[in-house]
């Protein structure tokens, strides 16, 4: 019952949410209970999202302003394209040029030397899934509304003049120490990949770089610290549908020619510590956000059900390179119990990190549950205390 199987995805979706539930086991995990009120960070709800309700959209963020587009509405039975810049200073949100590629929904962006990139992801074409391999550029001090300007199709090498890997939906992106990275995700054939490419920007090429762990479709990132963890995701060929592993990723052990051992393996998500003691972590999920606050991950959202929201913190190491401190999750305050109004936990939202009254926090806006689809905006503070009735 592998949810996204697209041209079925729209009607099952409940059934998928029920089997996942089914399948995991909440009982280190669930923030549902009656003791959720004494979980730290505070959750606002602040002005809604401007566009159409929707999931599976992109967001990335240039000089602390936001922008989110494309995406699904179920209603409208429409793939979008339009686009909005959120501005934090005022909670405002304002249109921006259209994506002018195909619309799509489950694409990947990222944000680099200033300019904001957003490709892959799916539409339909004669009813039929179409994963999706264009790259666009947007540029924000181009007119009052922006420019997009396309770019070298996702895969697109130097030395083969072509663009050599699938067109796909639900991959994954992050940018550390100006360098942008693009990977996983899902083709035509629901066939899953680990591979990871990286955009040069100079010369409009991807080059493939080494990756590491299992194949996932719609995997978590987040960067701390010029570090990148990769998580999570969904792979119904492989041994675990819901892979385990658990990835960092030091940008600086890659050689410039694309070869070095960049990747190291952390406790993966089993609950249980390298000696089989329980520990407390978050459910396996796909299709979650995630922000990157003050030198701690946040993840929240997905596929595990219940909306829960935790906090990892990286790892520390001694002269040897073992682990001496961190590595560990801390369960956050849930929106979903927020008072006196509640936000739906929801799959394929958008997350970001912006400063707001001279405070760093994680925004959270649109995604969907079955066929119903969000543009309520949540501001999440993890230095906050709930309930504060807001």
């Amino acid at each position: 019952m592998y949810q996204i199987k697209l041209k079925m995805k729209r009607f099952l979706f409940p059934v998928s949410i029920l089997l996942v539930l089914m399948g995991m086991n909440f009982s280190l995990n669930s923030c549902n209970s009656t003791s959720s009120t004494t979980l730290p960070g505070a959750w606002d709800k602040i002005g809604d999202f401007a566009g159409i309700p929707r999931d599976g959209a992109v967001g990335f963020v240039i000089n602390n302003i936001a922008y989110v587009g494309t995406g699904y509405n179920t209603s409208a039975n429409k793939f979008l394209t339009d686009f909005w810049k959120y501005d934090p200073s005022s909670d405002s949100w304002y249109p921006v040029a259209s994506f002018p590629g195909s619309a799509r929904s489950g694409a990947v962006a990222f944000t680099l030397n200033g300019k904001g990139y957003v490709g892959t992801g799916y539409n339909l074409l004669n009813g039929s899934t179409n994963p999706l391999s264009d790259f666009w550029q947007f540029d924000p001090t181009s007119g009052p509304t922006g420019a997009w300007t396309r770019v070298a199709d996702f895969g697109y090498t130097a030395d083969q003049l072509s663009a050599t890997v699938s067109a796909r939906y639900g991959a994954a992106a992050f940018t550390v120490k100006n360098r942008s990275f693009v990977g996983w995700g899902e083709d035509i054939n629901q066939y899953d990949y680990k591979d990871l490419w990286e955009y040069d920007a100079t010369n409009n090429v991807w080059k493939q770089v080494p990756d590491t762990g299992s194949k996932r479709v719609y995997p978590f990132t987040f960067v701390i610290d010029d570090i990148a963890y990769v998580g999570g995701g969904y792979d119904p060929a492989g041994g675990n549908s819901f892979p385990v592993d658990f990835n960092r990723f030091d940008v600086s052990k890659l050689n410039p020619d694309g070869t070095g051992s960049p990747w190291s393996s952390l406790n993966g998500l089993t609950g249980k510590d390298k000696n089989g003691n329980g520990i407390t972590q978050p459910a396996r999920r796909q299709q979650a956000a995630t922000f990157s606050i003050d030198g701690f991950g946040y993840l929240t959202m997905g596929s595990s059900g219940n909306g829960d929201t935790w906090q990892y913190t990286p790892p520390k190491y001694d002269g040897s390179g073992n682990i001496i401190s961190g590595d560990t999750w801390l369960q956050y305050f849930s929106v979903t119990t927020n008072t006196p109004i509640a936000g739906s936990n929801r799959v394929l939202p958008v997350g970001f990190t912006v400063t707001a009254n001279s405070k760093t926090v994680g925004i959270l806006t649109t995604g969907g549950s079955g066929n119903t689809k969000f543009d309520d905006c949540w501001r999440f503070d993890p230095t906050g205390v709930e309930p504060d009735y807001k």
